[in-house]
């Protein structure tokens, strides 16, 4: 994750590119800080047009990447915990398969209970995703970094769903050999 200090020097190389490109006397009507942005601050972009540079002002504020980035973590903690969760019950099927000879009541009670939990995780990384999306929507253009950090979520999110498939498919098979 990107610190706010990381999400300053961003602007701050902005506005110094930005400047470069700028003829003399526009230089004058933009000043450099090194101070961290103040609340509402928005962010610059250079727009290319008829073979010049201009610096544009978004609607994406300094705000809006921190809220991102804290959105972002907190996904990212939750798919962990959707992993863990995905992981105990790989253990608990393999058990239950070692332990095939046991009553098939209780057998089909715990593969009763984690259907349930499948279909938890699969309404939960449902959800995870439309945040994914969500942020995507609300980032825009505002850093290549947050879309590589959201591309590698939604990777997490597949591989997740990918594991929760495998998962279906065994608990259906166990299932299966118990009746």
């Amino acid at each position: 994750m990107r610190s706010i200090s990381k999400s300053s020097s961003v602007v701050l190389a902005t506005a110094l590119f930005a400047s470069l490109a700028l003829p003399f006397p526009v230089l004058a009507a933009i000043e450099v800080s090194s101070g961290p942005p103040s609340f509402g601050d928005k962010i610059p972009v250079l727009h290319y047009e008829y073979d010049k540079y201009t610096l544009v002002k978004t609607v994406i504020s300094a705000d809006d990447l921190q809220s991102m980035q804290k959105s972002l973590k907190d996904t990212s903690g939750n798919v962990e915990d959707l992993k863990k969760t995905v992981s105990e019950q790989q253990r608990t099927i393999e058990d239950l398969k070692r332990n095939n000879g046991s009553s098939s009541s209780s057998s089909s009670r715990e593969i009763d209970e984690l259907k349930r939990k499948v279909a938890e995780q699969e309404r939960d990384i449902n959800n995870l995703g439309k945040q994914v999306e969500e942020l995507k929507r609300n980032s825009g253009s505002s850093s290549s970094s947050n879309s590589s950090e959201i591309s590698s979520l939604k990777r997490e999110v597949s591989d997740q769903e990918r594991e929760l498939d495998n998962l279906k498919r065994t608990v259906e098979d166990l299932s299966r050999k118990v009746k």
